[in-house]
């Protein structure tokens, strides 16, 4: 008994592999923290990499949604639709490969077909971290490399009662 109490009283005489003193390894925090590193900024560039498909995607629906709205009202004015669609689109660069409009399926309203008015935004998004591309779904190739290609359609009843005389999309 009193050589137990002796050896809990002394400390250890090599704290150097002692598993229960503080200074176990001294260069252990840091290989740690140089081999977790990597991972955590990886994750971190993901992260920032979807946020900016959620909001390039949200931007083109928003484009859609507009250039539909204004077709509604003007339905033969092609230019002013694609024009209307391409200024919404912020931050993107839209041009006019990038759109698509004519006649949709005329609505039925009272049993009188009400004509539509339909809007299509493709876009490729590029992401920057290379691993991201390969586990996004419907992948294209756009400009020689496989990216994300994004598409939103709208669709709105026109307000003019005679059909437009826009070709189908």
């Amino acid at each position: 008994m009193m050589r137990l109490l002796r050896s809990l009283k002394t400390p250890a005489r090599n704290d150097w592999f002692n598993p229960g003193s503080r200074s176990n390894l001294p260069g252990q925090s840091l290989v740690e923290f140089a081999l977790l590193l990597p991972v955590f900024v990886l994750a971190i560039v993901v992260i920032f990499d979807l946020g900016r498909a959620v909001y390039y995607y949200s931007a083109i629906y928003n484009a859609a949604r507009e250039g539909v709205r204004y077709g509604a009202v003007q339905p033969n004015d092609l230019i002013g639709i694609r024009n209307t669609t391409i200024n919404y689109a912020f931050g993107l660069g839209l041009d006019v490969a990038n759109v698509r409009m004519g006649r949709g399926i005329p609505q039925s309203v009272d049993n009188f077909n009400n004509p539509t008015v339909k809007v299509i935004v493709e876009f490729c998004f590029i992401p920057v971290t290379p691993l991201v591309e390969r586990f996004l779904p419907n992948r294209a190739e756009c400009g020689g490399r496989q990216e994300l290609f994004l598409t939103s359609e709208a669709v709105m009843r026109t307000e003019v009662i005679p059909s437009p005389t826009l070709p189908l999309p």
